[in-house]
């Protein structure tokens, strides 16, 4: 039985209206060509809500306050099969700047969806993000096996 630790991981959910801010990912090795929304792991003794505001900056480059996002999700990842995350979704609609890729060396392209169109080939946590969000889920546990599983998003 192979043994590892799951990792703390935080996904912003940038809303314009009906919309969120999704990133194409490349030259990551995990995911390549597919959408996430913006995010990542915390950073040594930093909390979540500290990542998330720290990961909009560095990633799209946008700048929002600490009183101006909530978080809508929390989720036990386990993708791929091996590797586990913790992940917090936040969602924000409200930020300083126009969101940029400030990353293209690991991300093609930005752009914005319907909440209800998001594209095929997106992120599972990503994807599971979203759709917890939509339904008000607060929880879920996606990737591990049968038995463990709780929600599940929509394809």
């Amino acid at each position: 039985m192979t043994v590892f630790r799951s990792v703390v991981g935080v996904q912003l959910l940038l809303s314009r209206g009906e919309q969120v801010l999704l990133a194409r990912r490349r030259n990551t090795r995990f995911g390549d060509g597919e959408w996430n929304a913006p995010g990542g792991r915390l950073d040594e003794g930093e909390d979540v809500l500290t990542a998330v505001l720290r990961e909009a900056e560095e990633e799209i480059g946008v700048l929002v306050d600490r009183a101006d996002v909530e978080m809508v999700a929390s989720m036990h990842v386990q993708s791929p099969p091996g590797q586990a995350l913790i992940i917090f979704v936040f969602r924000a609609e409200t930020w300083s700047g126009e969101p940029w890729n400030r990353e293209p060396d690991r991300c093609s392209e930005l752009r914005w969806f319907d909440l209800d169109d998001i594209p095929e080939q997106t992120i599972l946590s990503t994807r599971a993000g979203i759709d917890m969000f939509r339904r008000g889920q607060r929880f879920g546990v996606f990737g591990w096996p049968e038995h463990a599983v709780l929600g599940t998003p929509h394809r």
